[in-house]
């Protein structure tokens, strides 16, 4: 038996102006993980979409244990062995752990099931994630759920496995289990993986081969051990990337622009405080479910029963919802871009014009969409958005560029400050240094900034000021040198020196 698992020759998808994949060759060998790189906008979506029969080639075919194919159905996909696990988790919150990974399947089949249920929660255990099979997936954090979307596409004897972005909102720490256990079921099963990360450190670790995607054609292949992290940069982006650094620090005499006093959320006492001044990045850190996600929430009155005072520019703010916030001057940018920050079947244009900026608002009933499109395609051009138009719907773009699109929502509006969560959550290397700049610019441009994330280097590259969480409440603040990963981890683990 070949270990040549899955084969793509020659593919090449076009869509209506736009080339999204051209000529893509490479093989996938048995037990071994290819990691799939490249920019968003770069193809790996589409390649994905064909692997898994939602797309169907323009030209080219696919092998898989050695029968050719030229377009799979879904159906046909699934029948061949081929699972992927999205970037967003396919789960039914309303259901449990082990009605999520049975779900699909005729009475027969769920009767049959329960061994290929036991090892997934075998899986996820080894994973750092036990979970309770009787736990609705409305109780599990982002973490928990990508973890347990990871077990389900082996549960099933799949030969071929694709994982897009897998450790998004998981810490360093869980990240090592889940990239361990990955390259285990590999092994152990024979089991082909596609690999789809823009976190540099886990494609070192996990790769066996890597294949760079730039602008639909394949620009750089190779076995992992024979390159390096910034050969892999380079090729992505045709560029050398340094690492970030702040160009507007905050000035030290910056007045207080955003104060939040005694906020507080359903189901939990704590109370909790924040002041950001003028110019100012606040970067906040911990483990998942410390809280950071819920507390920007409860800033914004986002679920029902917060409460608390909030203070901008000095004048005290009445916000009980996030109508209220909005019009207070606060810009959320929310971790779920795709059920929280966007309407996919809008194009980008009407995405943009979300946020009502009274300029982009006709008279009466009716939208000026003709002045929407021309703001958006100078905000989006502003921010490089690919492709370059606001037409296409939201959901054909890229991870990346669908977070261009939530960002540019707030732009057009006299927000003063702005909380991100997971700013950078599945975009690659070139957008996160995009969005860095951005978010530099608006700290420069006067206005308070709060940014939650689960990347330690974005915290340590974008702060000028690092707080800690740690269940619902701030543990420890750092400043200067001291904020760099190792203080953050020890405090958030509740390991450093004054914290329990």
């Amino acid at each position: 038996m070949s270990d040549i698992i899955l084969e793509f020759s020659n593919i090449a998808k076009f869509f209506p102006g736009v080339r999204a994949l051209e000529d893509v060759s490479f093989q996938l060998h048995r037990g071994k993980v290819l990691t799939l790189a490249g920019e968003n906008g770069a193809g790996k979506s589409t390649l994905l979409g064909i692997l898994g029969g939602s797309l169907a080639p323009t030209k080219g075919s696919i092998t898989v244990n050695g029968v050719v194919r030229t377009e799979f159905t879904p159906r046909q996909a699934l029948a061949e062995g081929i699972m992927i696990a999205r970037q967003e988790p396919a789960v039914v919150p309303q259901l449990t752990v082990e009605q999520n990974l049975l779900l699909g399947k005729t009475a027969a089949q769920r009767r049959a099931a329960a061994p290929a249920v036991a090892g997934a929660l075998d899986d996820v255990a080894a994973m750092g994630f036990p979970l309770d099979r009787r736990t609705p997936l409305s109780r599990l954090s982002p973490a928990q759920r990508h973890a347990l979307t990871i077990a389900r596409a082996f549960a099933d004897g799949a030969s071929i496995v694709a994982l897009d972005e897998p450790t998004t909102s998981m810490l360093e720490h869980n990240v090592a289990a889940v990239l361990r256990r990955v390259r285990e079921m590999a092994a152990e099963r024979g089991v082909g993986i596609i690999y789809v990360s823009h976190r540099m450190p886990e494609v070192m670790t996990v790769s066996d081969e890597i294949v760079v995607l730039r602008d639909g054609k394949v620009a750089y292949s190779s076995p992992i051990a024979q390159t390096s992290t910034d050969e892999i940069v380079r090729r992505m982006v045709g560029r050398e990337l340094l690492g970030f650094q702040r160009q507007h620090p905050v000035a030290p005499d910056a007045p207080v622009l955003f104060t939040a006093s005694g906020i507080t959320r359903p189901g939990t006492d704590e109370r909790v405080d924040l002041q950001v001044r003028a110019g100012e990045v606040v970067g906040i850190a911990g483990l998942v479910g410390s809280g950071r996600t819920e507390f920007l929430r409860a800033l914004v009155r986002a679920d029902p029963g917060c409460g608390g005072d909030i203070t901008i520019d000095g004048k005290p703010r009445t916000i009980r919802n996030p109508h209220d916030s909005r019009d207070a001057g606060i810009a959320f940018i929310p971790e779920d871009r795709k059920h929280q920050g966007l309407a996919l079947q809008m194009p980008a244009y009407a995405n943009i014009a979300l946020t009502a900026a009274p300029d982009l608002v006709g008279r009466g009933p009716l939208m000026n969409v003709r002045r929407q499109a021309a703001v958006a395609d100078e905000i989006a051009t502003s921010l490089a958005l690919k492709p370059a138009t606001v037409k296409l719907q939201a959901r054909q773009y890229s991870g990346g560029n669908q977070q261009k699109i939530v960002i540019a929502k707030w732009l057009r509006r006299d927000s003063k400050v702005f909380l991100f969560d997971e700013p950078t959550k599945g975009v690659d290397v070139g957008g996160k240094a995009e969005i860095y700049g951005l978010i530099d610019g608006l700290a420069a441009a006067g206005n308070a900034v709060v940014v939650v994330s689960s990347d330690l280097p974005e915290i340590v590259s974008l702060s000028d000021r690092a707080l800690v969480m740690r269940n619902g409440q701030f543990i420890s603040e750092h400043t200067g040198d001291d904020i760099n990963e190792h203080s953050l981890v020890a405090s958030a683990m509740g390991i450093a020196k004054g914290t329990s």
